[in-house]
């Protein structure tokens, strides 16, 4: 029986929370304010898991830095006040979380988003006390990919060679491999089995059940804690 704590770190949108209607609405209210055209619902969705500033700038009419920048100001202060409380945490998540929580490991968030809207929502979901540690992106400056984050938190001892990272993008896969974690792909996000796949994921699975039923085999340390013990 392994004892030992685990690692677990999760990408946020797509995986723990959708964030779809948030980013959609903020989207929109920024284009009407900058007499854009709104992209259609696809390519918004193409967009969860990178950065906003890259997305925006994919936008006719905001080839000029000044106005990019404007506009990207525009979009953070509108998902402030009213996108981060547009988020629907995936059915499942919870329990699984505290489950996790219970065994002892080390749990973290790494997310493209910045980290101070990351750790909002997570606190909205009553998630933070859940969790080690939330990183994410700056607000401004340039998007780190995730593998530049985990490279970081290598770095400072944060994370180690053996642990899972679970996502539903191609880009958190190749960070876990880049950093010797088990790259595990979420169904239910915004990436597809195939971008999983071709990125490198170990395992995918469709809904939180199955993902919940692989990590108890995954980590079959028994539950010794509070869910909330570590962190209070």
């Amino acid at each position: 029986m392994v004892t030992a704590p685990g690692l677990v770190c999760f990408d946020l949108d797509g995986t723990l929370v959708d964030p779809l209607l948030g980013v959609r609405n903020c989207v929109r209210k920024t284009c009407q304010a900058y007499d854009l055209a709104v992209p259609d619902e696809a390519t918004i969705r193409g967009w969860i898991g990178f950065g906003m500033r890259d997305s925006l700038a994919t936008l006719k009419g905001l080839e000029d830095a000044a106005r990019l920048e404007a506009a990207l100001e525009f979009y953070w202060e509108r998902y402030r006040e009213e996108g981060v409380f547009e988020h629907e945490l995936y059915p499942g998540v919870f329990h699984l979380l505290h489950r996790l929580k219970r065994q002892g490991h080390r749990i973290y968030i790494v997310s493209a988003k910045p980290s101070l809207f990351a750790r909002r929502i997570a606190y909205q979901f009553d998630l933070n006390l859940i969790f080690d540690d939330i990183f994410g992106s700056t607000l401004k400056g340039r998007w780190q990919p995730k593998t530049e984050v985990l490279a970081g938190l290598a770095e400072r001892g944060t994370i180690w060679p053996g642990g899972v990272f679970i996502g539903d993008r191609g880009v958190d896969m190749i960070a876990a491999r880049d950093h010797d974690l088990e790259a595990i792909g979420v169904g239910w996000g915004y990436g597809s089995r195939e971008e999983l796949a071709a990125a490198g994921a170990e395992h995918t699975f469709d809904t939180v059940p199955e993902l919940d039923d692989w990590l108890r085999i995954r980590f079959p340390q028994p539950e010794r804690f509070d869910a909330f013990s570590r962190s209070e």
